[in-house]
């Protein structure tokens, strides 16, 4: 029975281009939206058709519809807001202003319960 002596082989050259080229990638690929969670809490009685935001102190911008934000009665859900200052408006299906936070400065773990 012979024996084959085994040899240490450098690492081929050819696989030596992956790292450079999975760190380009993982540096192009989006980061993820940074924010905090606000919970909020329906207990209005009735559906909170939206909820809109706007950032502070800026009488220019119009508020702007957050995705998501429907909330029937009893429900509560996350939100994802930016981290900087910002202004909540909470509309019912008729157009009313059901609720309204200003110059909101947001700590991690917030919650927004409308009530009647």
């Amino acid at each position: 029975m012979t024996r084959k002596r085994l040899e240490a082989r450098p690492a081929s050259s050819g696989k030596r281009w992956l790292i450079p080229v999975a760190l380009v990638l993982a540096c192009a690929a989006p980061s993820p939206r940074r924010g905090i969670l606000l919970h909020v809490s329906n207990d209005l009685g009735r559906d909170i058709v939206e909820i809109r935001q706007k950032p502070c102190h800026d009488l220019d911008l119009s508020f702007v519809p957050i995705e998501g934000s429907h909330l029937s009665p009893g429900e509560t859900r996350a939100i994802v807001l930016p981290e900087s200052c910002i202004d909540l408006v909470a509309y019912d299906s008729r157009g009313r202003i059901v609720g309204e936070q200003r110059g909101l400065e947001m700590l991690p773990g917030s919650t927004w319960v409308l009530k009647r």
